[in-house]
């Protein structure tokens, strides 16, 4: 595989910092493994720039010959972000910002018409490579499972696009590409709130994201604007955002500095910090042991978890610095920067004098070098809490825990596990072996969802003297993970939809609205309070949306839905999700109602509606069935399908209910009022039941729990708790939601979402 990387930047620029980007590439990347096309400003030819005999990784281009993007500057040169007296807006500056999109969209336009379909990336040109960068480097970021790459961010509404990559053998990064071209050659740019590219890329990401684009966010959960280098792009390269290009450099071969406060990346952290609270618990001081330092972030996050519970922490960390090299980073697996010693000092200095500022006290050390030999310069046996996290040679592993086996609680970091122990390398299997090895102390491997490389999962691996107390409970518990698929064969589904577009027939009017203030009240099929409803509908003027199940007992209560979404590929005969006869959802149909159908229900259930009523309006829901299934490495629409290119297709999840949200944000509803999500059934009728199986031979009913609340629900209402946990996980979900129901599995979800906890409003904000 090979990878092609994109950037520009003018003459006026290159010694403040293009000269910089253009010579760490030509000496650190690989040639033929990777590309650089870079497109220049204000050169009559490249004799003065590195590599212009074109026979290394590095490709010259003059922007000003994209014809597009020379019109575009001529049609707006006032769009600069300056208007009248008003101070300079950069949200504002369409030229400042246009020159990457053509340069980018340039190549890939290229790209698609030579049906090239390898990666495409922009990365900006005030970024220097500090390390060597060849293709196995690149697949690490680039993988082949996903449409396309970004940097996300929590504390604005759009991605840093200093980096972005699209795996140009897909549909989605190819449109994706076109449509943001498109926004400029068709001057759309201009209807949006902001006119950086920054802004209208992600607008477009959401959009492509919401209707199945498979993304990877590169700096997921992490805090601030500047995210490339609190990711893993920081590995390779040193972003000199900002001001940052006008200064000099630091030393390139070093990992940049992470703040402490970032909440980045895996999820196996939280448990780490947990486990520091949960075992400081009831001590005077707490002594940490820690083998990879790194940067310093985890000592000083493990620091301030112990301070919840006492006022002095010690703390020795061991780790190579910068006396780590190339050969001991293959020999180790190590995949990170090198930092320096006197670095991370300074930061662990400033740490422990605010502590101290707050009456804490934080006592430090660091040994750089090889724990092989550093370890034996340090004492262990008043050690609290170790943690292990440096080498993974087994070797290396070994001799760490040599030192740290009498600690009362020992935690390896990267126990790697995949379906097949045997998927695992040999080489990555240190600490693997070194754990089963130990056969004295209780022993437990942490459930974990943290991807990596391999196709597998990476946990943490606690070891605990026998007199040491459990770990807390709510880090044992195996999450119950449903993954749905379509209840029916995909040719049925495909019938369906062929026979639906035909018999239906009004499918365009699902498309993107601008957002409207109205309110809307979506009612699934849960217990539902009618009069909390009514009182809602009244306070609000929203219509009414609801799933089949709501329909008839809406009705019995007086209450007209304004429409109801059908998501059903199950003939009209037999039992539904709850256990009734489907026909009789529909045996009373008031006059007024809209039926919304999914273009892959059941030619039954249309052919049974629509003699009822002609008020029925079609949608495409996202579902695997309308892939192309003689293409199995990615997602290809069928062809065959008669729906138009361009179609908005409303995902949302397995249920009724979740897409109806879906199909509602896209109409432009942002004001949403949840009735009936509650995903539980009744104890009494799951205990009668218990040997009660499903469609599939498996137990109907099964309990769980969730933040200590106890449960019993189905693996269809599961699939709906795990789709609604997503949506309120969401850092970008722009709706206004309100949750209407106590005392069940979704209530349960919703009080711990990260909707419902950390996100405020603005108003909210101010007034802390």
């Amino acid at each position: 595989m090979s990878y092609t990387f994109v950037t520009t930047f003018r003459k006026v620029d290159y010694d403040v910092y293009g000269k910089k980007m253009l010579e760490s590439v030509e000496s650190k990347w690989k040639p033929g493994d990777t590309k650089l096309i870079v497109y220049v400003e204000g050169y009559d030819n490249f004799d003065e720039l590195p590599a212009n005999d074109f026979s290394s990784v590095i490709e010259y281009r003059h922007i000003e010959s994209v014809d597009a993007r020379t019109s575009f500057i001529e049609r707006h040169k006032d769009k600069n972000g300056r208007f009248a007296e008003a101070p300079y807006n950069y949200r504002m500056d369409a030229l400042r910002f246009c020159h990457k999109v053509f340069a980018l969209t340039d190549v890939a336009l290229e790209m698609i018409n030579n049906q090239d379909q390898t990666w495409l990336a922009w990365i900006d040109a005030d970024t220097v490579t500090k390390k060597m960068f060849k293709a196995e480097d690149a697949a690490k970021i680039m993988i082949p499972e996903v449409d396309l790459i970004h940097l996300g961010r929590i504390d604005i509404d759009y991605s840093e696009t200093g980096f972005m990559a699209f795996n140009m053998a897909y549909h989605n990064a190819c449109s994706l590409l076109v449509d943001l071209r498109g926004a400029y050659d068709t001057d759309e740019v201009f209807a949006y709130r902001e006119w950086t590219d920054a802004f209208v890329f992600t607008r477009l990401l959401k959009i492509y994201e919401a209707h199945g684009a498979k993304v990877r966010n590169l700096s997921e959960g992490v805090r601030g604007l500047s995210v490339f280098e609190n990711c893993m792009l920081d590995e390779y390269f040193t972003h000199n955002k900002g001001n940052l290009k006008f200064e000099e450099p630091a030393n390139t071969e070093l990992s940049k500095d992470m703040p402490a406060d970032a909440k980045q990346g895996p999820k196996r952290y939280k448990q780490l910090a947990t486990m520091v609270r949960h075992y400081s618990e009831g001590l005077e001081t707490f002594t940490i042991v820690e083998t990879g330092t790194w940067n310093g972030g985890r000592a000083i996050e493990m620091a301030l978890a112990a301070f919840e519970n006492v006022d002095k922490v010690h703390y020795r960390g061991f780790d190579l610095f910068e006396s780590a090299t190339d050969e001991t980073d293959k020999l180790e697996l190590n995949v990170k920067g090198h930092n320096a010693a006197d670095a991370v000092e300074q930061r662990l200095d400033a740490f422990s004098k605010k502590m101290l500022e707050n009456g804490k006290v934080f006592h430090w050390h660091l040994y750089p070098g090889n724990t092989n030999e550093t370890m034996t310069q340090s004492r262990f046996d008043d050690v609290d809490f170790a943690f292990i996290d440096g080498g993974h040679s087994l070797e290396t592993v070994k001799n760490d825990y040599s030192f740290l086996k009498k600690v009362p609680v020992v935690i390896f970091d990267d126990f790697y596990s995949t379906r097949d122990k045997k998927g695992i390398p040999e080489e990555h299997q240190g600490i693997i072996k070194t754990f089963e090895g130990i056969k004295s102390r209780k022993k437990k491997v942490l459930p974990s969802e943290d991807p990596t490389a391999m196709g597998g999962t990476v946990h943490l691996a606690v070891v605990l003297d026998k007199k040491a107390k459990d770990l807390p409970s709510e880090l044992t518990r195996v999450p119950i993970i449903v993954k749905p698929k379509d209840c029916m064969p995909q040719g049925h589904i495909k019938d369906n939809i062929r026979y639906n577009v035909e018999k239906i027939g009004n499918f365009d009017w699902v498309q993107h609205y601008k957002p409207t203030d109205e309110h809307v009240i979506i009612v699934s099929g849960g217990k539902l309070d009618m009069e909390e409803i009514k009182k809602v509908q009244q306070e609000t003027g929203g219509k009414i949306w609801c799933v089949k199940h709501a329909y008839p007992r809406l009705l019995e209560a007086g209450i007209k839905p304004y429409a109801c979404t059908i998501l059903d590929p199950r003939s009209i005969e037999g039992l539904s999700t709850h256990g009734i006869v489907r026909t009789d959802l529909f045996k009373d149909i008031d006059p007024s109602t809209l039926f919304v159908v999914a273009s892959m229900t059941d030619i039954s259930v249309v052919d049974y509606i629509m003699d009822k009523t002609d008020r029925v309006m079609g949608f495409h829901a996202f579902t695997d069935a309308l892939r192309d299934e003689s293409i199995t490495d990615k997602f290809v629409m069928d062809k065959e399908l008669p729906i138009k290119p361009g179609t908005a297709l409303v995902s949302g999840g397995t249920a009724a209910a979740t897409r109806t949200v879906g199909l509602l944000e896209t109409l432009g509803y942002r004001n949403m009022h949840l009735f009936g999500f509650d995903c539980s059934v009744d104890k009494a009728t799951a205990k009668e039941n218990a040997d009660s199986k499903d469609e599939a031979g498996n137990p109907k009913y099964m309990h769980v729990e969730v933040g200590g609340d106890q449960h019993f629900t189905t693996g269809e209402l599961l699939a709906l708790a795990q789709d609604l946990e997503k949506m309120f996980e969401k850092k970008d979900l722009a709706l206004n939601i309100k949750f209407y129901g106590e005392g069940s599995l979704a209530r349960s979800v919703w009080n711990l979402s990260y909707y419902n906890t950390e996100m405020k409003t603005f108003e909210e904000f101010i007034n802390e």
